[in-house]
């Protein structure tokens, strides 16, 4: 339907509805020689009709009522009086005047429900829009900063949101502009209790300059704010958009603070089940090493004298084999217990490469001293920023899983260069390789050992989570002879390296 046209100004409204008639008895004193009475009220109805599409109801009304006066007094026998002298006369007088006021009445119609479908559809395209601005937001406080400041740019009001502290005691309030010192807590405070808006145009509260209604009848935690100048009083439409408003926001940030309590609880459940987890594998894996120390003790303690100095000897190395082996495990323990808690910060430095892989080789070939460990890293590494401890512990783990995985005779190849990432670190070894058949990156989960992994399984998990926080990644793949274990992380830039 096309766009009907405004109602101009009041005053020149009448003045309009005045002149039509005027010109439409110019234009029958014109045609008044080549028409009929009949003819010249058609005259007089297109002029009726015009001021019925562009002026107003009640100009509208006054142009028909003259249209039918000039033409009852110009026209019609006897002239230049208002006496009808025929009943054909009167009919067309009625029909006229009838005719007039019913198209005024109906344009006018036509005019309101056009403007009343207008207004519902901006007030549509804003709640949309609002919807599409807390969509994007990260938080409750950011929902409510955003909500006021729209909410001010759309209304040309101070707004402001309020939300009710985590204690359930307090408010919070977030207003647009930032300058304005004018809103209202304790009607807030009213209004939450209530579950009802209050301030102008509602039946509470209306000779406060303001509108707050709460985001729900029952169990809100938080309302809207809207201050009002002077003697300005919304009308009732405008007030139900408003409190559709107040609604939008309202269920946006409870479904995120819904959605942040889910994310706590399912955070916290993952954590209490991985502890679970733990304590009961390290029931039975801390035995083992404990056994082998207990049993080795108690022979030395009880065949000290009888045995020959190859088998001391060889009975406190298994004793200090099986130490380092508690110390290993209780590291990864310490490291997955640490790295498992939500929002865990770790303490990033920029960090050599060979630094990094030289402190694991020495400790790698103090613990396996018969085994071949070789390094290999191209000179000129751009550094990484990283925790060292954590990355030295990477190294050893995989290292460590190699050893005890390449058979009699253990030689290990660590590798380090540059990748199209920054830096890649790997560990080959050339035993037995992968069994045949398991999935690859199954080996990297928690307390998985498919057929590699010793202890707890948690040496390559452990691996995983510290890669991962480093913003890197890690991977298995089979080689022959052997398998081989890669990390590739992001290096520094120059500029970064030296301001570090």
């Amino acid at each position: 339907m096309a766009r009907m046209s405004r109602s101009p100004h009041p005053l020149l409204a009448y003045v309009a509805a005045v002149c039509a008639p005027v010109l439409a008895t110019l234009a029958c004193f014109a045609l008044d020689r080549f028409m009929s009475v009949a003819g010249l009220s058609m005259v007089y109805l297109v002029a009726s009709v015009a001021c019925a599409l562009a002026l107003g109801r009640m100009p509208a009304v006054l142009a028909s009522v003259l249209c039918v006066s000039a033409l009852n007094y110009f026209f019609i026998p006897p002239r230049y009086t208002f006496e009808v002298n025929g009943a054909e006369y009167g009919w067309i007088l009625a029909v006229l005047l009838a005719l007039s006021i019913s198209l005024g009445n109906l344009v006018h119609t036509l005019r309101e429900r056009q403007t009343r479908a207008e207004r519902g559809e901006a007030r549509a395209a804003q709640l949309h829009e609002l919807s599409e601005i807390l969509a994007g937001c990260e938080g409750v406080e950011e929902m409510a900063r955003q909500a006021a400041g729209w909410m001010c740019a759309a209304l040309g009001k101070p707004s402001a949101v309020f939300l009710v502290t985590a204690d359930g005691h307090g408010l919070q309030h977030w207003g647009a502009p930032e300058s304005e010192q004018g809103f209202h807590e304790a009607s807030v405070r009213w209004a939450l209790e209530y579950g009802r808006p209050l301030g102008r145009g509602c039946d509470d509260w209306r000779d406060l300059p303001l509108w707050c209604a709460p985001f729900a009848r029952h169990g809100a935690q938080g309302a809207v704010q809207v201050l009002l100048a002077g003697r300005d009083v919304p009308d009732a439409d405008a007030l139900q958009h408003w409190l559709a408003l107040a609604r939008q926001i309202g269920l946006w940030t409870e479904r995120e603070r819904a959605a942040s309590a889910a994310r706590v609880a399912q955070e916290s459940a993952r954590a209490e089940a991985a502890r679970n987890t733990l304590l009961a594998s390290l029931s039975h894996d801390l035995r083992t090493p404990l056994a082998g120390i207990v049993g080795t003790a108690s022979t030395l303690r009880a065949q000290s004298e009888s045995l020959a100095p190859t088998q001391r000897e060889r009975l406190l190395q298994n004793i200090e084999n099986e130490a380092r082996d508690l110390t290993l495990m209780a590291d990864n323990i310490l490291q997955m217990a640490r790295l498992s808690q939500p929002h865990t910060q770790l303490h990033l430095e920029w960090e050599s490469v060979e630094e990094i892989l030289g402190a694991a080789a020495a400790r790698m070939r103090r613990r396996w001293d018969a085994s071949r460990l070789q390094l290999r890293v191209t000179p000129g590494l751009p550094p990484i920023k990283g925790e060292a401890a954590l990355l030295a512990q990477v190294i050893a783990n995989l290292v460590d899983n190699a050893v005890r995985h390449s058979g009699q005779t253990p030689h290990v190849i660590v590798t380090a260069g540059r990748s199209r990432e920054g830096v890649f670190i790997a560990v080959r070894d050339h035993g037995r390789g992968l069994p045949q058949g398991d999935d690859v990156d199954a080996i990297f989960d928690r307390y998985a050992k498919a057929g590699r992994t010793a202890g707890a399984g948690l040496g390559l998990a452990i691996c995983k989570l510290v890669v991962q926080a480093h913003g890197g990644r890690i991977a298995a793949r089979r080689c022959d002879p052997g398998s081989e274990f890669r990390i590739d992380l992001p290096a520094a830039l120059p500029e970064k390296a030296e301001h570090g």
